[in-house]
């Protein structure tokens, strides 16, 4: 009788130990820890953002879609093993600084200042992989940062007509809040970047850089014009149009037909006095790309070309220098 009632009051034990136990586990989070107020989120449609990055401070907010746990590094600041080793000066060192504090902002707007301004071309190949990595971020995804903010859609909006609000295309505003169609709803939120993007066509090297406010976005491999004809200056770009057909000295040639050399896409200048019938287009020749061997305009690998279409406005500024 006296083992049974051992036994007993030892199962008794056990059972409120287990219990405390289970009360503990119940505060805590999925890993264990504590759950703060921080890391609620809220979610807006398909964007989702942190309350403890949209406490109206001025550090570099994010709004970011959900993602899944083994894209969790996406957050962490973008610093190649590259850049770590780089000593680039005390410019390039604040730029990391920057960047390993997620001021992402900052970070490319130095960075940006040192790709225009260094002479090394390993240098500039350097800057040039952190600066891709920080706009895929800023730029290229649904991501809200620096530079962009969410619009909501309201009863008679088109993606047209807030394209032309905020001084940018329909095309982007689809590509970087990933949908593949341009139907929207009232209460839709978007991520806008508000125009407008420039051009920078650089002769001696071959490569056109899009810009945003002055700041690098991303850079291309172009093909010129033979006998130096593509002119250096100032230019707008005038007409936008897919699938061009080519107007050449013997006939017109549909988008498609073999003599077409324009590629998939035509962004031809206003025209200046002495200048006319100058542009961007894509290319028949892929091969041509990085050689002189256009009628003078700027070519680029169609791919591409798509890509740049979708930044540029009928009123972008092209420079074109030697």
């Amino acid at each position: 009788m006296r083992h049974f009632q051992v036994t007993a009051g030892v199962f008794f034990l056990l059972a409120i130990l287990l219990s405390l136990n289970s009360s503990f586990a119940e505060d805590k989070g999925s890993t264990g820890s504590p759950k703060k107020e921080s890391d609620m989120t809220i979610f807006l449609d398909s964007i989702l953002i942190d309350t403890e990055e949209s406490n109206g401070n001025d550090k570099d907010h994010e709004i970011r879609e959900p993602k899944p746990a083994a894209d969790a590094d996406l957050d962490k600041p973008v610093l190649s093993k590259e850049g770590q080793k780089s000593s680039g000066g005390k410019e390039f060192e604040e730029a990391m600084d920057h960047l390993r504090e997620g001021n992402l902002a900052s970070a490319r707007k130095k960075l940006s200042a040192l790709f225009f301004s260094t002479q090394s071309e390993s240098e500039k190949l350097m800057i040039k992989t952190e600066l891709d990595k920080i706009n895929e971020r800023l730029i290229f995804s649904p991501r809200v940062g620096p530079g962009s903010f969410v619009y909501t859609v309201k009863g008679g909006d088109s993606l047209g007509r807030i394209a032309k609000e905020f001084g940018t295309t329909y095309e982007l505003i689809m590509r970087i809040n990933e949908k593949y169609r341009s139907t929207i709803r009232v209460g839709e939120h978007l991520k806008v970047i508000k125009g407008p993007f420039d051009v920078l066509v650089d002769k001696s090297d071959f490569t056109l850089t899009l810009l945003h406010y002055g700041d690098y976005v991303k850079q291309y491999r172009i093909g010129t014009g033979k006998n130096d004809k593509t002119p250096v200056g100032e230019f707008e770009i005038a007409e936008k149009m897919k699938e061009p057909a080519w107007y050449s000295g013997d006939g017109v040639y549909e988008y498609g037909h073999p003599k077409n050399i324009l590629g998939t896409r035509w962004m031809g200048f206003k025209d200046k006095p002495g200048l006319y019938g100058f542009g961007i287009h894509g290319t028949a020749d892929p091969d041509s790309i990085g050689k002189s061997e256009s009628n003078g305009c700027v070519r680029m690998r169609n791919e591409e070309v798509e890509e740049v279409f979708t930044f540029v406005t009928n009123d972008t500024k092209v420079v074109i220098q030697e």
